[in-house]
């Protein structure tokens, strides 16, 4: 994965994040935590396969 797709993806998921704060901070941080393990479970395998 290249910067600037990491960078969209994590600009979605701040946005995101940020929309559901607005509805209910309990679900807000469920999400922002499934995107962060989800990035960083894409990342670990990605690095793994090279």
């Amino acid at each position: 994965m290249n910067n600037k797709t990491e960078g969209i993806i994590n600009s979605l998921a701040a946005v995101l994040v940020l929309f559901t704060a607005m509805l209910d901070p309990r679900v807000s941080v469920g999400i922002a935590v499934a995107f962060l393990a989800g990035l960083a479970i894409y990342k670990f395998r990605s690095r793994g396969a090279s």
